[in-house]
Formats: structure tokens, C-alpha cells, sequence
């Protein structure tokens, strides 16, 4: 036997380790080998590094070639770099605000001055008023009228009306002002009409001010009788079926300059006996006080029965500022409570006191007005006059006003109100009627006036926040409520379509199955379309937003509305009466636009992503870039009450809201009006918050002397200081014969200018208004080279001191007036001059049009060499540009087509679209112009790309690629500035193809084996290539449904770990001017007292309950749908306004539905199964309660009742094929089928088209996407959903769907009847409110893609990510000169992935937190102006009057009896 040698047991220790490495270092080479040779089959790094690099190198050449980078650089180098001194500019800025403002508050004192003499002119009652009614012009009878054809209407006048481009295009007379007298104004009450004669006189003073001054906007005179006197005449535009709402006394213009600041305590009355129409009087009371408010007010409102509450709870124990956000958390409230118990006076008014005169811990902190106090007492009746505890509170000082309305006919009532009104300086009313509110409350404004109009003397004039110019805030809740309106007649009719679909079966769709799938009923519910794809509805969705862009970006408008300021003056009445008074005879006043302020702070001057802003002493925004005021078209809840801390947004992780103490020093100085310069990191969000920059920002702020705004300006902190300086002497080049033409610098290509910029322009209308930019500055280029050419390029001008008087004004405007009128025109010398070096500099494509012509034809010149190889015959469609484009820091923007061997027109020009450049003509305000100059400090060579976000719902060939690259001057390596931007556009298909053909190719390495194709290659199933920018968009990819999505919401998981990576960083970005939408259900009835009325109202519920449910079981229902008849409500009054929501876009054409191939196959494949029954889905369906209590009965009722679904009887036969499609059944219904009763029923169609013409004409300015319109389309889960109605948005279940199968008594029958429930029409009607979000935005980090100063390959997987233990790996490369990544990844793991979006998400705040949202209170500066004593008040007695009947009004209405008695005796007799 032999014996094995151990001889791993004689080797030493040390010999076995030695052994172990040299054995283990053998082995690793091929360890080594086969590690990576698996990992590059998964993802080849090598390959893509070298297909980025490669990429990145060709559209750099082609892209610098095309846009001319290196001629247009060299012509820019004459240019000089200079500083930009922030804190000298924001100071010249201010001083020429500062004159033009001053010029404004002139213009209104000169018709102070002139009202107040006016009002002393003595007429006697015979004397004809002669004036223009601006509800009574130019209106004519209809040609087809028999008794006064094409003649003026009776009542009205002919006033010659002229558009005015200074008036946004309205027609006026400037010979003229017209007279608005509101609807609930008697216009021949004797105090009305005298008003209207003495103010005649201001026509004179309107006209001459606009002369003197012709940026002047409105002028205007409000009446404190009610009447609004307007300069210029123009027709107000109102149908006569609808109620005029505008009242100047309401608008806040009035309502500021009429009295002070006040702090207010409004107590309302919810006691047992204020019930029914008392209740509902006293609610409209607090409406209309609460509508006098404004932002330097401060209010709570408080509910007292035998306790006191506060209507809001949040807002416990303070006063708030009243604003339109707690304005509209009162009005909310308003709408609920219940009514109880027995009123606690004495609790009440010391709640109310107590509040008011708390000043440690309320006054004290900064908090309230610290002027006019007031107690508004809304009750049906004071048990007594509580005289202890005015004793106690209120006397000897009067410093509270306390102001009685009493609700309803109690006159026993009157005494105890009314003594308390005398007794503390306030005012009494009696409101019976719901009429008479609004008039009855707006007497308290005169009353709170007193103290001023006594001095006499001193007329402050006021500066309003920022509004709209719209008729009547509470429009917007209308339009909203318009806009809910038509989305439910939409889908009511949808529905019927669907009810008519189902009883027309067998339906030649292409699945049958459809009218059974909860998502494709849905689909048809909102779209009226079964057959529409995800990118068709994509599509709809995205062409309704592109046409609402469109119009909300007209010039001088902000999202589709004209935001302006306005400066009033209160006009006192200087009568001597024999009655000791105070009368406020109205307030003259003015608007400024925003836009004529923000000509005066010139966007060039500050440059590109430089901006400017104004602040009023609440810290509110004046305007601001980032000031979104609109919402859906609709203006936002609290669109004038934005705070600067919520527009700016310092880059720090810090909580929701917090309070930063740098973001809120800023904020401070600005509201303090001081001089400030400061550095501070930011965070800017663009592109309609999907995109984010993070820079540095210098402030700079001014403050705006005599008004309570402050001017601040913001520079980027690396190029923002320096500007380019390179202009064209223009006097120079006239007198050097040798010089060009000014124009011939514009010769080549195609030219537009900056349409906001203010290059020229004319002061006055005098037929400019239909010129062009671009035409107005070839008409001022003419001019200029002529002789005796004058700049005249002082916009504003210092006022005189000391300032004229109107009488004054008249001399100087005899002499210099007519001279004005001729030389009226203003020109901007330093932007012209930089525009001509501009278009010197950029004056390249002409020249340079031979060469692409050349260079496509194939010519061998050394320079396009690289450009004949690829515009050879087989490589030209490799290329795909389309368009080479340059635009500059003048606002000029130039292009020029590039020429095509094919002489094909774009599609879009044969259209007549207008141009890609001509859209996107705002230079420096381009979202591609700032990202260029941003990306220029990363990578100085790199191109910026970008798609549109919504590239995947567009005519594929319509979709182009932007790529633009900055053009920076230096000097001595230190300053630099951006002078321009170049670009190209590409197509994005052959771009796409260039891609796909790069990435399926293997890069020629001898070392490496042949199989490359066969798994390392974008052209194999298991990779997937995507290009992203450094926004985490894909620009390409194989995928076309992906192309401009967010790459988070197709690979979410491997975009989390990019950003664990480092290779993209996440911003978090907040949104403090958010809206969301809440469910707008219907108030739940007010509580009554159990009485034998609510055993009335419940037996007539009963009653009802039965009926309705007998309507139910016949099929009658229809008849009664609370939903379409609310949504066909005022159907005839609203025809005379624009639409609110577009008509909607053209669907793909079905007509021809049978050439489907889908239809083809499943049409036999449905007529094989049409005798098998379609499977029962019993569901347990509650019909909606419309009667209150009886929905007991009518559950009851059903479960006996309700169909059981049992299985219908075999068809036998064939069925005959219907010789319709889906559409033609939806056609045949819409001409024959009523409104779901029977004969004699309108036709509901036609209805409907009569409310698309109304809605075609509601909102020319507004768009007409849907509240719903903003959810993703891709999900159609998220259907329209109701608390009291089954929902579509759960999964299939037996309650959804009731399909009711009833066995028909015929043995022929073909098919069963299919049912919809009725809540399937209904819509989840919404009410838009304030509210915060927060999104999560992503920035590519380059420096994180480096290794050593080059960019390498970042490897990752992800491991484990799938049951089976398998992985992800992918590879990520910097493109180079470009700001894209490329990145491949393997898909042979099917991974669970995350959606990773960039949709906005609501805050979710509980209780507490909401409330200290509403509470937030920043630093404000109250009012400088105070009157709320003078010293001889008291001896005013007019407090209100009662409403008792007289002795002389008993006497009259005994007369009326008696006078009507002896008439009926007549008759009879």
C-alpha cells in the first residue's frame, strides 16, 4: 500500500501563503477579464464615452458653422466692456419713476382743484344736463326693424369713437368724457344729476392734462353719489341682459383716498331669530363692508349668539389684514354656520372692545392701522342701549365709531340701534331688502371721512397696490363659476351621446369591449371619442395650452390681463350749509400701467437675466418677474397681495415660509425706502417652473420719492456688473458721406425687434397705432438721416417747481402745445446706436449665402470641406438644420433660413404660421438666450439644447431642436460681458436619426472582439439610449412618446441614482402663489329650529323624495338633472360674452373607421359572439338625492325594487351590420334626440352649439382649458369624481357600473339594454383657493462627470432591484460642447421603477400650520396719512335716519289707498 504525500502538510506557513498569492495573481488577469467582459456586454462604457465624444464633436462643427459663431464673435470685438454701476442706475431709474409719478399727481390735483370750484356753481333744477351716458351710446335699431331701420335707439346719443393704441385699442373721443352710473343708482335723483352738470366743467381739465402729459392713461371723477365721470368718452361694454356690478365707490382707488386706515371689528348677529331672508340680508351686509376694505386695514369678523365667536377660527383673539386671501377666508365661512340661541350684546361689543383697545399686545406690536377704529353691529334688533358699557370703553374720547345696521322691518327696532350710532360718532341704517345693501353700507364712507373733508385744507394723495382692469373683482369668482358651468354641459351631453351609443347596439368599434372599460367610458365622458390614443388627447390637451400662451402673451399684458396703479385725490365739498356737515364730494383719480412704469426701467440696461422690481410699503409686489397673477386664464384668489419674501427665493434648505433673516432685512429696507447693495445666493426657476438656475444676484435698491413704493434692481453677480458698450454715432454716419445707410445694415436675413421695447414711439395716436416695431423703426431711421433731426430722448422731465396750478398750465400749453403735438415722438438714443453696431455686427448671412449654396452643391473651397462631405447627395439629410439665428442685447433678433435642394415649402409658412423666430422674438427674454449665457460659465464651447416639453404630442416633423451658444466680450481676463446669442434649429427626426445611426455603430478598436454588435450598440433590445440636458429632459432617444418628458417619469429609479451620483443635483424650489382646487359641494341647508315648519319641510321632502324616485324607477329622470340644468343656466344671458374655453380641436377623422384593420377584425369576431350575453355586473346603485331626507326611502326602494340583471334570452339570426360608425350614431343622436323627455324638447345639440357661439365670444383674452386640464394625461384614472356619486376613479367593482339585463318579452331581440348611471354626467365641480407648493428640480453638475479635467464614463447599477436578485447597470457621458449627457441603460432586469416628476405637489399643512400661514405677518409700513379727529365733529348731528313712516309720508300713502279705492269703485261702477 502506498502512501499519499502530504506535502501540502510539510510546507511552512509562510510557503503556504506564498503559494496562495502567486496562485490567486495568476488567476486574476482572467478573472479580471471575464468581470469586465460581462460588465461591458451589459453596458458598454467604452462605446458610449467614445459615441458621446463623437456626437459632441460633429454638432459642434456643423452647429458653429451654421450659426456663423466665429464672424459674428469678430465682429463684435469693437465693442467696448464697461461697469455697470447697480446702485447709479437703480438711482437714475427711480428719479425718472419719481418724475413721471410726480407728473400724474399734478394732472389729479388740477382736477381736485377744478371739481371743488365746480361744485360752487349755482344751477337751478329747470337747467338741462348735457352730458355722454357711457351705457347709452351708439346703439342702433337693426335694418330689419320695421319702425326705425339702422336709426340711433331711443335715449341714446351719437358720439364719433376712434381706436386708440394708448388705450389698448378701445375707441374713444379725446374730445369727451362719458358718465358710468352704476345699476342700483337712480341717474335722475336730483343729487345725481346736479353732480353730473357741475362736473361737466372737468372736460376741459381731462383734456388739457392729457395734453401736457401723453402717457396720461384714464382719467376719472367718482361721485360719492355714485356716478364715475371718464376721460376719455367711451361706450361701456355691457349687455343689457346682464347687471352692471361696477361701482367706482367700491374700487379701492375711492375707497383709500376717501378715508384712513381703519381697524375693524364686525359683529354679526347668528341668533334664533335671524332666519330666512334676515339671514341672508345681514351675510350680504358683511360681504359689502368687507368689500370697502383694503390692504391697510385690518378686520375679524365675530358671530355672537350667547356666545362670542370668531367667524374664522383661525383668526382668534387679532385682527387681520385684509387682504383678498383672508377677505376670502371670511367669505368661505360666511357660507356655513347655523343659527341659534338667544344674542349676548353685552358679550359681544366687550369682545369687540376689548380687541380694539388691547394695544401691549396688539397695537404695540407693529400690528393694525393705529387710526380709524370701528364696530359694525349687523342685527335685527338691541334689547336695550348697553349705555355702561360705551361708558366704559368709549367715552369721553370717541375713539371707536361704532356704525348699526339694522336688518329687517322691525321698527321698535330702530331707537336702541340708532342711539348708539349718535352717541359714538358713527352712522344707523335700516336694511330691509337685499336691493338696497349695497347702497345702505357704503354710507359709512362718508362718515369715517369727517375729520379730513373738515380740515379742508389738506388733500393727501393716495397710491393704490396693483390690480387688474377688470370690471368687478368678484368677476373672476363668475368666470370660474362660467367655466364649471360649461365643463358640466360638455360632459352632460357626452353622456347622452354615450346613453344613445348603448341603445343603438351592436356598435362597429374596435373592441366592443370598450363600452364596458370604466377608462375608455371615461375617455369618451371628456372627449366625446372612444377612438382617441394617448397621444391624440396628449395633443388636444397641448394645442389648448399653446392657444392660451398665445394670447396671454400679447404685448403689454401679463397672462392675458392690463395690471396697473392708480393715484387718487379725495374732492371735498366747500358749500357752507346751514346744518352743520362734512361732505365728501367724490375722489378724482388716474391710472398709471405697470408697463409705463417699467418703460421707464429699461430691460437693456440691465441685460440679459437681469431684472427689476417694485415694492409698496406692505411689502406687497408692484411687479416682478416672477408675478403670476393668473391662474387658468382666471386671475388668482390673491393675485395683488404677493410678497416680495414669496417671489424671492434664497438658495437655502430651510423650512416652508421661514423666516430668513437675510430674505427679510432685504425686504425691510426695501418697504423703509433705503439705499441698498447686497449679494445674495438665489434660486431662479424658468421655463414655467421646470427648470432651475442657481447664480448669485447684487440688489440694488431706490426709493421713489412721494409715493410708498421703493425700485429694486437684481445683476447676475458674474457678467450682471459689466455691459458691452459698442454703439453706431448715428449724427456721425449722416455726415460722413462715405458711412452706409443706416438700414443697409438690415439687409440680409429676416429682422424683428424686441415687441415690448421701447425703440421710438409716438405720444399720441395720430394713426401709428397698426404700425409694427420694425416698421416704426424704419420710419424713425428715415427720419433720422434727415436734416434738423432731433433725439428728443428725455423720456421724463423734473417738474417745475414750484408745480403749476391749472391756470398756469393753460398759458403754457397756448404757447408750447401745438409744437408738442407736431414733435411727438421720443426716441432712445443709447438703444438705437447699440441697435445699429448690433445689426452691423450681425450683418453675416447675405454674404455668407453664396457660401451654404456651395457648400450644399458640393464646392471643394478648403473651408467647406467638412460641409460638402455632408451635404453630399447621400449624407445631406444627416444634418436636419433648418434655420441659422442670432439675437443680440439691443432686443435685435435676425435669421436665415438655410436653402433646401427641394423647393417644398415648410409646411407651417404654406399654413401661414407665422415663423419659429418670429415667435420667439425677445432676444435677452428668450428662455434659450438666458440659458445659453448661464451654461457660458460651466463650458464656454458648448452648445445649449432643448425641445419643447410637449415635443411628443406634435406633428413629429414640426419638431425642432434649439441649440444656442453665447457670444462674451472680455477684457483682460477679468471683465466680460454677453453681447449675443447664436443658435441653429434643428429637425428633431433627422436629429433623432443622426443619434440612433451613431449609437448603433462600434467604434474600431483592433484590441477589441467582433461581437460588438451583437449586445454593446443603442440598436440592441437590451440597451436603451437616451439624450438628456441638464435639466434631465430627453432630447432623444428611440423612444418618440419620450422625447421633452422629464427622464424621472421613465426611468425614475435610475434618476435617483443619477442624483445619489452626484450627477445631478436636486433644487427644491417653493410656490407660494399656487392654486388648488378644492370640490366645490353643495352647502348643506341651514339649521332651523324644530318647529312645525320642519315638520312641514320634512313630510314635503317626503313627498317629494317619492315623486322623484317614481321619475327614477320610469325612466323620467332626465327631465329633472340638477347638474344640466345648472349647467344649461343662463344659457340666453350669457350669449353676449367671449369664450371660456376653446372650441375644441379637430379629432382625428373616423369616418372612414371601417378601413381599420382593428375594426376588420373585430367587427365578424363581434357578430360571431352577438348571441352570447354580455356578462351581468349587478351593482347596489343609489339614485342622487335631490330630496334631503327622502334618500332613506328611495335606498329602501331600490334594494326591493331594482332590477335583478338575470340572463336575457338567446338571439336568434343575424343581426343586420349597422351602416354607421361611432360618429355618425353621435351625429344621428345630436339631430334627433331632445333633451332626454320626449317630443317636443329642444334639441339639446343645438343648444349646445348655441352656447359654443356664446363661449366663442367670452374670453378672447383667456383660455379655455378645463380645472382638470392640468392633471397628466397619461392617467385616466383621475376622472371626474363627486362625494355623493360612485366614482370611476376606484378600480372596477359591483358598485361602479350598474348594467341592467332585463329579459325582453320578444324572442327576437338582439341584445340587451346597456345602462349608465346618472352620476357618470356629473362633474367634481371645483373652486380654486391660495395655497403653497413644492417641486423638485434637478441641475447637471459637470464637474462630478470629470476625472482629472476630462470627461469619463460614470458606472453604476442598480443591484437588487428585482425579486430575483438581478440588477440595472448604466453609463453615463458628458457630450462634449453640449450641455447633454448620454446615457445607456441595460434593461434586461425588469426592475420596479419609481415615478419621478416635476409636477408641483400641494403642502399639506394641518391645522395649526394653515392657520399660522394666514397669521404670517411680515414688516409693514402703515399709512403716513391719519385723520380720524377733529375737534368740532361732535357738532355734526346726521347719524341716520329711521324707518318708520312720518306724519307726511302717513298722509301720502292714506291718500294713495283712498285714491285707489275711489278708482276700483269707478271701474266697477
Amino acid at each position: 500500500m502506498r502512501h499519499k504525500v502530504r506535502w501540502w502538510d510539510s510546507l511552512s506557513m509562510l510557503q503556504r501563503w506564498t503559494a496562495l498569492v502567486i496562485v490567486f495573481l495568476a488567476c486574476l488577469p482572467a478573472i479580471l477579464a471575464v468581470y469586465d467582459h460581462d460588465d461591458d456586454l451589459q453596458v458598454p462604457h467604452t462605446e458610449v464615452e467614445h459615441w458621446a465624444n463623437k456626437i459632441g464633436t460633429h454638432l459642434f462643427y456643423l452647429s458653429n458653422l451654421f450659426a456663423q459663431y466665429d464672424e459674428i464673435r469678430d465682429n463684435f470685438r469693437g465693442a467696448k466692456v464697461q461697469r455697470n454701476d447697480g446702485l447709479q442706475l437703480v438711482k437714475e431709474m427711480a428719479e425718472d419713476v419719481t418724475n413721471m409719478m410726480k407728473y400724474k399727481i399734478e394732472a389729479v390735483k388740477r382736477i381736485m382743484n377744478v371739481a371743488e370750484e365746480a361744485s360752487l356753481d349755482q344751477f337751478t333744477d329747470d337747467d338741462e344736463v348735457d352730458y355722454y351716458s357711457a351705457k347709452k351710446l351708439n346703439e342702433y335699431y337693426s335694418e330689419d326693424d320695421k319702425k326705425r331701420p339702422g336709426q340711433l335707439k331711443e335715449g341714446y346719443r351719437e358720439l364719433k369713437l376712434v381706436p386708440n393704441s394708448h388705450f389698448d385699442g378701445i375707441p374713444v373721443n379725446e374730445n369727451f368724457s362719458s358718465v358710468h352710473v352704476p345699476t342700483n343708482v337712480y341717474d335722475k335723483a336730483p343729487d345725481v344729476l346736479r353732480a353730473i352738470r357741475w362736473s361737466g366743467r372737468l372736460d376741459r381739465t381731462f383734456k388739457s392734462n392729457y395734453e401736457l402729459d401723453p402717457t396720461l392713461s384714464w382719467q376719472y371723477f367718482g361721485s360719492s353719489s355714485g356716478f364715475l365721470r371718464q376721460y376719455p368718452a367711451t361706450k361701456w361694454v355691457l349687455d343689457e341682459r346682464d347687471p352692471d356690478l361696477y361701482d367706482a365707490r367700491l374700487r379701492s382707488w375711492y375707497i383709500e383716498a376717501a378715508n384712513s386706515a381703519k381697524d375693524m371689528v364686525i359683529l354679526l348677529d347668528v341668533s334664533g331669530s335671524m332666519t330666512g331672508l334676515n339671514r341672508e340680508i345681514a351675510k350680504h351686509v358683511v360681504l359689502n363692508i368687507l368689500e370697502t376694505l383694503n390692504e391697510n386695514d385690518f378686520v375679524n369678523v365675530f358671530n355672537f349668539t350667547n356666545d362670542t365667536k370668531e367667524l374664522v377660527p383661525c383668526f382668534n383673539n387679532t385682527l387681520v389684514q385684509a387682504n383678498l386671501e383672508n377677505i376670502g377666508e371670511f367669505k368661505k365661512a360666511l357660507s356655513q354656520g347655523e343659527t341659534r340661541d338667544i344674542a349676548n350684546f353685552t358679550l359681544a361689543l366687550t369682545t369687540a372692545f376689548d380687541l380694539l383697545h388691547r394695544k401691549v399686545q396688539y397695537n404695540k406690536s407693529g400690528q393694525g392701522s393705529q387710526c380709524n377704529q370701528a364696530i359694525m353691529l349687523v342685527t335685527d334688533g338691541a334689547p336695550n342701549q348697553f349705555e355702561e358699557i360705551f361708558a366704559k370703553y368709549n367715552w369721553p374720547h370717541l375713539q371707536v365709531r361704532v356704525f348699526t345696521y339694522l336688518i329687517g322691518r322691525q321698527e321698535a327696532a330702530v331707537r336702541n340701534l340708532k342711539w348708539m350710532a349718535c352717541a359714538n360718532k358713527g352712522y344707523f341704517v335700516h336694511v330691509t331688502t337685499l336691493a338696497e345693501v349695497r347702497e345702505q353700507v357704503l354710507k359709512y364712507i362718508p362718515v369715517m371721512a369727517r375729520p379730513m373733508v373738515m380740515y379742508q385744507t389738506n388733500h393727501p394723495h393716495i397710491w393704490t397696490g396693483v390690480y387688474a382692469d377688470i370690471a368687478d373683482p368678484k368677476q373672476t369668482d363668475w368666470l370660474w363659476e362660467v367655466r364649471e358651468r360649461k365643463r358640466q354641459m360638455d360632459r352632460t351631453n357626452n353622456y347622452r351621446k354615450l346613453q344613445k351609443i348603448a341603445e343603438n347596439r351592436p356598435i362597429p368599434l374596435p373592441d366592443p369591449s370598450m363600452i364596458h372599460d370604466e377608462a375608455q367610458v371615461e375617455k369618451f365622458l371628456k372627449y366625446g371619442n372612444f377612438t382617441l390614443t394617448q397621444t391624440e388627447i396628449a395633443r388636444i390637451e397641448a394645442e389648448k395650452e399653446r392657444k392660451g400662451r398665445g394670447r396671454r402673451e400679447a404685448p403689454g399684458l401679463r397672462d392675458g390681463y392690463r395690471l396697473m396703479t392708480s393715484v387718487s385725490i379725495p374732492v371735498f365739498d366747500r358749500r357752507k350749509t346751514m346744518v352743520r356737515s362734512a361732505n365728501l364730494l367724490g375722489v378724482a383719480g388716474t391710472d398709471v400701467p405697470i408697463r409705463e412704469i417699467e418703460k421707464l426701467v429699461p430691460p437693456y440696461k440691465l441685460g440679459v437675466n437681469g431684472y427689476s422690481f417694485m415694492v409698496n410699503r406692505n411689502g406687497y409686489i408692484l411687479y416682478h418677474p416672477d408675478l403670476r397673477p393668473v391662474f387658468q386664464d382666471i386671475l388668482k384668489p390673491n393675485y395683488n397681495s404677493v410678497d416680495f419674501a414669496e417671489v424671492e427665493l434664497f438658495d437655502k434648505d430651510e423650512d416652508l415660509r421661514s423666516n430668513d433673516s437675510e430674505l427679510l432685512a432685504l425686504r425691510r429696507d426695501l418697504i423703509e425706502q433705503r439705499a441698498v447693495e447686497t449679494l445674495q445666493d438665489v434660486k431662479v426657476h424658468l421655463d414655467g417652473m421646470k427648470r432651475v438656475v442657481t447664480r448669485g444676484q447684487w440688489y440694488y435698491t431706490q426709493k421713489v420719492d412721494d409715493t410708498p413704493f421703493s425700485l429694486g434692481i437684481a445683476l447676475p453677480e458674474k457678467y450682471g456688473r459689466y455691459k458691452v458698450f459698442g454703439q453706431i454715432e448715428l449724427s456721425r454716419a449722416i455726415q460722413d458721406p462715405r458711412s452706409n445707410r443706416a438700414m443697409d445694415h438690415f439687409s440680409s436675413g429676416n429682422w424683428t425687434l424686441h415687441p415690448e421695447w421701447v425703440y421710438c414711439e409716438y405720444k399720441y395716436d395720430d394713426g401709428h397705432h397698426n404700425l409694427t416695431p420694425e416698421q416704426l423703426m424704419t420710419d424713425f431711421l428715415s427720419r433720422a438721416q434727415k436734416p434738423h433731426w432731433k433725439w428728443r430722448s428725455t423720456r421724463t422731465r423734473p417738474l417745475p417747481e414750484p408745480s403749476l396750478s391749472h391756470t398756469t398750465s393753460k398759458s403754457r400749453m397756448s404757447g408750447g402745445l401745438e409744437n408738442e403735438r407736431r414733435e411727438n415722438y421720443y426716441c432712445d438714443k443709447d438703444l438705437i446706436q447699440s441697435l445699429l453696431f448690433d445689426a452691423r455686427a450681425t450683418n453675416v448671412y447675405f454674404a455668407n449665402k453664396k457660401m451654404f449654396e456651395d457648400s450644399i452643391n458640393g464646392d471643394r473651397n478648403p473651408m467647406e470641406m467638412y460641409m460638402a462631405l455632408l451635404f453630399s447627395s447621400t449624407k445631406r439629410h444627416i444634418t436636419g438644420i433648418t434655420t441659422s439665428f442670432v439675437a443680440t442685447r439691443s432686443g435685435l433678433t435676425r435669421w436665415f433660413d438655410i436653402p433646401k435642394h427641394n423647393s417644398s415649402e415648410d409646411p407651417k409658412i404654406q399654413e401661414g404660421l407665422p415663423h419659429f423666430m418670429q415667435v420667439h422674438n425677445r432676444a435677452i427674454d428668450e428662455v434659450w438666450y438666458k440659458r445659453a449665457v448661464d451654461y457660458y460659465e460651466q463650458d464656454p464651447l458648448a452648445y445649449v439644447y432643448s425641445v419643447p416639453f410637449d415635443a411628443a404630442t406634435q406633428d413629429p416633423a414640426e419638431v425642432l431642436v434649439v441649440a444656442t451658444r453665447a457670444i462674451f466680450i472680455e477684457e483682460n481676463n477679468s471683465k466680460k460681458a454677453p453681447a449675443a446669442v447664436v443658435g441653429v434649429t434643428i429637425k428633431h427626426s433627422q436629429f433623432v436619426e443622426y443619434f440612433i445611426n451613431e449609437t448603433s455603430k462600434c467604434p474600431s478598436y483592433p484590441s477589441r472582439d467582433n461581437g460588438c454588435k451583437d449586445g454593446k450598440t443603442c440598436s440592441s433590445p437590451h440597451l436603451d439610449c437616451y439624450l438628456l440636458d441638464d435639466n434631465g429632459f430627453i432630447i432623444a432617444s428611440d423612444k418618440k412618446d419620450s422625447t421633452g418628458k422629464f427622464f424621472g417619469t421613465i426611468e425614475g429609479t435610475i434618476m435617483e441614482s443619477l442624483v445619489q451620483s452626484e450627477v445631478y443635483k436636486r433644487v427644491r424650489i417653493l410656490d407660494y402663489q399656487a392654486v388648488c382646487l378644492d370640490s366645490d359641494m353643495e352647502p348643506s341647508s341651514s339649521s332651523i329650529l324644530y318647529t312645525p315648519v320642519q315638520m312641514i319641510k320634512w313630510s314635503f321632502n317626503w313627498i317629494v323624495g317619492n315623486i322623484f324616485w317614481l321619475m327614477v324607477k320610469t325612466h323620467l329622470y332626465t327631465l329633472w338633472d340638477p347638474n344640466e340644468a345648472w349647467a344649461y343656466t343662463h344659457v340666453e344671458r350669457d350669449a353676449q360674452y367671449p369664450v371660456v374655453n376653446d372650441p375644441s380641436p379637430d379629432y382625428p377623422d373616423h369616418k372612414d373607421i371601417y378601413s381599420d384593420p382593428r375594426v376588420e377584425r373585430a367587427i365578424p369576431d363581434y357578430m360571431a359572439d352577438e348571441a352570447t350575453a354580455v356578462e351581468e355586473v349587478v351593482a347596489d346603485y343609489e339614485p342622487p338625492d335631490f330630496s334631503g331626507d327622502a334618500a332613506e326611502d328611495e335606498s329602501s326602494g331600490e334594494s326591493s325594487g331594482g332590477g335583478s340583471g338575470s340572463e336575457p334570452e338567446e338571439a336568434s339570426g343575424e343581426p343586420p351590420v349597422p351602416e354607421y360608425d361611432v360618429m355618425e350614431v353621435t351625429d344621428t343622436y345630436d339631430t334627433d334626440v331632445g333633451s332626454g323627455s320626449g317630443d317636443g324638447d329642444a334639441d339639446p345639440e343645438a343648444v349646445l352649439t348655441d352656447y359654443d357661439d356664446i363661449l366663442e365670444e367670452i374670453y378672447d383674452d383667456i383660455d379655455g382649458s378645463f380645472p382638470d386640464d392640468s392633471e397628466p394625461y397619461e392617467d385616466y384614472d383621475n376622472v371626474e369624481k363627486s362625494v355623493a356619486f360612485p366614482s370611476l376613479e376606484t378600480p372596477t367593482t359591483t358598485e361602479d357600473i350598474k348594467v341592467e339585463q332585463t329579459p325582453t318579452p320578444s324572442e327576437d331581440k338582439k341584445s340587451e339594454k346597456l345602462e349608465f348611471p346618472i352620476e357618470l354626467a356629473y362633474i367634481n365641480k371645483t373652486k380654486p383657493r391660495p395655497c403653497d407648493k413644492e417641486v423638485n428640480l434637478y441641475i447637471l453638475q459637470n464637474n462630478k462627470l470629470k476625472q482629472d479635467g476630462v470627461y469619463k464614463p460614470v458606472k453604476g447599477k442598480l443591484s437588487n432591484c428585482h425579486a430575483n436578485g438581478c440588477g440595472r447597470p448604466f453609463s453615463v457621458q458628458k457630450v462634449k460642447s453640449t450641455n447633454l449627457i448620454l446615457v445607456a441603460v441595460n434593461n434586461q432586469c425588469k426592475c420596479e421603477s419609481r415615478n419621478v416628476d416635476i409636477e408641483p405637489a400641494e403642502v399639506d399643512y394641518n391645522e395649526t400650520m394653515h392657520c399660522n400661514r394666514l397669521l404670517l405677518s411680515h414688516f409693514r409700513r402703515r399709512p403716513q396719512n391719519c385723520y380720524n379727529y377733529h375737534p368740532e365733529e361732535t357738532e355734526i348731528k346726521l347719524c341716520g335716519g329711521a324707518g318708520s313712516l312720518g306724519l307726511p309720508s302717513l298722509t301720502m300713502l292714506i291718500s294713495l289707498v283712498l285714491a285707489h279705492m275711489c278708482y276700483t269703485l269707478k271701474l266697477h261702477s
